[in-house]
């Protein structure tokens, strides 16, 4: 795993190097028809939407992505947006506290879900592919579908190793030159990572199910 990490911090390095690249001397004139490239960098706040109990917390941690993608405009407002991205979801303190972790301050905490996110970190790759709408020449929203693979691990105990994942994707940007914008992307996916019943007082069920979401800041530069 520390060698997938150095692999990320060595991508974001070289991506924000690449700023000072010979692209950045390129011309500012951007063909509309012309297909483009970009690469971007993510920073975002992972947490999990806890359906069905009276109260959950949010298993919130820090999530890392770089990645490239391709621009196909259509028309004069309107792109296809697609790439591939890596990122990586950093682990969390643990809400069990004492030894050997029994107790804990939240209600509703699932140790299945705290495993997952306290035990270590997880590498995941994404396929993003939406539909870009530019009112303005320096602004765009975005919506569309956000595909997710998390990668395996040796934790028997994990919800998300191993796991295919979609979900939906929304976002706004804006150029801060014409080849450099900043934008804020919100991800909630469709499908359950968890999900399961039981008894409270042996008389009350309560069903659940666990999905993915993130909100993210990212920076990106077309070429």
């Amino acid at each position: 795993m520390r060698r997938f990490i150095y692999i990320l911090v060595l991508s974001i390095t070289l991506f924000l190097i690449s700023y000072q690249s010979p692209f950045a001397h390129i011309s500012n004139v951007i063909n509309p028809k012309k297909i483009r490239y970009s690469k971007f960098l993510g920073v975002a706040r992972s947490s999990f939407d806890v359906n069905g109990f009276p109260s959950s917390p949010s298993y919130s941690s820090l999530e890392l992505r770089v990645g490239t993608g391709i621009i196909k405009p259509l028309g004069h407002y309107f792109d296809l947006k697609s790439g591939l991205s890596i990122g990586l979801k950093v682990k969390r303190n643990s809400y069990f506290f004492g030894t050997p972790n029994r107790f804990t301050n939240k209600q509703w905490v699932l140790p299945s879900l705290d495993e997952t996110v306290s035990n270590q970190h997880h590498l995941f790759i994404e396929v993003p592919l939406s539909l870009q709408f530019r009112p303005k020449p320096k602004l765009s929203f975005r919506s569309g579908l956000n595909f997710r693979f998390w990668l395996p691990n040796d934790e028997s105990s994990d919800v998300l190793a191993g796991r295919p994942e979609i979900g939906m994707l929304g976002g706004v940007s804006y150029a801060l030159t014409s080849r450099i914008k900043i934008g804020l992307e919100h991800y909630y996916g469709l499908t359950n990572i968890l999900s399961g019943s039981f008894y409270v007082n042996n008389s009350q069920l309560i069903k659940y199910h666990v999905r993915n979401q993130f909100t993210q800041i990212t920076i990106e530069r077309t070429f």
